[in-house]
């Protein structure tokens, strides 16, 4: 079978191989002149600071941002106090709005920005009637506000649609929210702190920006820490040539043909994988699909990594040994076949660029042994199978393409994300992002605790999002609503989850 799959691997490669000088030439080369025609047009059609969006920002942006999104990006800050709205707003505008280049031009232009499609392609377009204050709301209401009716309150803002030609981003402001837990020594405090505990909403699109944008102007613009400093390094790191100046010799000239060869060679491997059906398996484009969320956040860092310690492993696969135990008990509860594998897109910062309103970010694919009932076996095999793709040309491949994709039109970025046989493996998706390892502040104000969420874009059956803070990891789990007994599992997700990580101690 592996000599096949070999011989199947290098066909592949070989017809790319002699497909490519066509499809660069009678393709990329007139699609590269359209775009920059396109380019041209928006300053005779007079589209006011017109900017083509971007690599991956513009896959997101083919989103039906104003009629029904499903890319929107949910931050929920817990506070420990009240802190003024009014206040966090002018700051806000100061430190970020305003912000200016040492060449004058704004730091982050597009939160002034709308999306426009001209001539097939995404821009960002000044909004004529941008007013900062329309960004900053306070939600009122004179009932308590508990963490289930506030559940649904996100639900709505991620779907709700953004208004006609206004920046994609707002602050909502909920005062009278009831946390569950209690805080202080005794019941009496405790009830007395609950109810003076404001939340803080973020909500954005992400064809503005992805996790690294928004800590970039929550903690370091705003909250005055330093990112380098106070977050961990990204569990994969882009190798990139090397773009200093340099004499066109023949060594550079190897590297870089050598460098096309294996991302070809990768490209091919990639398209031999088999696609694994079984019931989570909901590859599909539906907008109309509804998803279950649960969270948590009583996970503490402390107890992951004495696991990763114990059977020298990474923190990351941890997580994904978890993510396969739980979907297993799922599939038990279901009466379902457990299959012996499901692949995971695991979802990994890039950080090309964390100072600009970008999605700074690739993917790979992990392998999960679902049917080993063994949590230690499994976690081992996952761990190799981790350390494989972080050796592999993998991640970059997916960046590049992710980038080239969101050059293309709008109408072919569409084509492609509705029948993508790569992005078709994945049961389950994990997005694994780190956050600031110490206490971040809205104005002078704690935050106790955070919660992420993203619109119902994913293509596989059930996303885990995994964020970090202050040695907590905060988890959350989004459930596609095809699968059997999906809001029954919802309930139970992260129960399982739990319950796998306790076996590996």
């Amino acid at each position: 079978m592996e000599v096949l799959k070999q011989i199947q691997i290098i066909l592949y490669f070989l017809i790319i191989l002699f497909l490519f000088p066509i499809f660069f030439i009678f393709l990329l080369i007139p699609l590269s002149i359209l775009r920059e025609f396109v380019k041209i047009c928006t300053k005779f059609a007079g589209l006011k600071e017109a900017q083509i969006i971007e690599g991956t920002n513009s896959t997101f942006a083919v989103d039906k941002i104003y009629t029904s999104p499903t890319s929107n990006l949910l931050v929920s800050l817990y506070l420990d106090g009240e802190t003024d709205l009014d206040l966090f707003k002018s700051r806000f505008i100061s430190n970020v709005i305003e912000k200016q280049k040492p060449c004058g031009k704004l730091q982050y232009p597009e939160l002034r920005k709308y999306v426009k499609e001209f001539m097939g392609y995404s821009f960002w377009i000044l909004s004529e009637t941008f007013n900062s204050s329309n960004h900053f709301k306070l939600y009122k209401t004179d009932e308590i506000i508990d963490e289930a009716a506030l559940e649904k309150l996100r639900d709505k803002i991620l779907l709700k649609p953004w208004p006609a030609k206004q920046p994609l981003w707002e602050f909502i402001m909920i005062e009278n929210f009831q946390r569950q837990q209690q805080i202080g020594v005794n019941v009496e405090e405790s009830c007395e702190k609950q109810k003076q505990t404001p939340v803080l909403l973020f909500n954005a699109h992400h064809s503005l920006l992805d996790g690294y944008s928004i800590l970039t102007i929550l903690v370091e613009e705003m909250g005055n820490l330093d990112l380098d400093k106070v977050i961990a390094k990204p569990a994969i790191s882009l190798r990139k040539l090397d773009n200093r100046k340099q004499n066109f010799n023949f060594g550079n000239f190897c590297k870089i043909l050598s460098f096309s060869l294996s991302i070809l060679y990768g490209f091919s491997k990639d398209l031999t994988e088999k696609v694994n059906v079984n019931s989570w398996n909901k590859f599909n484009h539906n907008d109309s699909i509804t998803r279950y969320y649960a969270f948590d956040d009583t996970i503490s860092m402390k107890y992951i990594r004495k696991i990763s310690r114990s059977y020298r492993v990474s923190f990351t696969s941890v997580l994904l040994a978890c993510v396969c135990g739980g979907i297993r008990r799922g599939m038990e509860l279901n009466s379902e076949a457990v299959p012996d594998f499901i692949d995971c897109c695991l979802v990994l910062p890039a950080m090309e660029n964390s100072k600009m309103l970008k999605n700074h970010l690739t993917f790979g694919f992990v392998r999960l042994p679902i049917g080993d009932d063994d949590p230690m076996r499994k976690l081992l095999e996952i761990e190799f199978r981790l350390q494989k793709l972080k050796n592999s040309i993998f991640p970059m491949l997916y960046f590049y393409m992710f980038n080239f994709v969101g050059h293309l039109p709008r109408w072919l970025i569409n084509k492609i994300s509705m029948a993508n046989p790569i992005l078709a493996r994945a049961t389950t998706s994990l997005i694994n992002f780190p956050g600031p390892n110490e206490i971040w502040k809205i104005n002078t104000t704690a935050i106790h605790s955070l919660k992420v969420q993203v619109g119902p874009m994913t293509r596989t059956g059930l996303l885990y999002s995994c964020h970090t803070y202050n040695g907590r990891v905060f988890l959350a789990a989004a459930l596609n609503s095809q699968i059997k007994n999906s809001e029954k599992i919802s309930e139970n997700i992260i129960k399982f989850f739990q319950e796998e990580l306790d076996l590996l101690i």
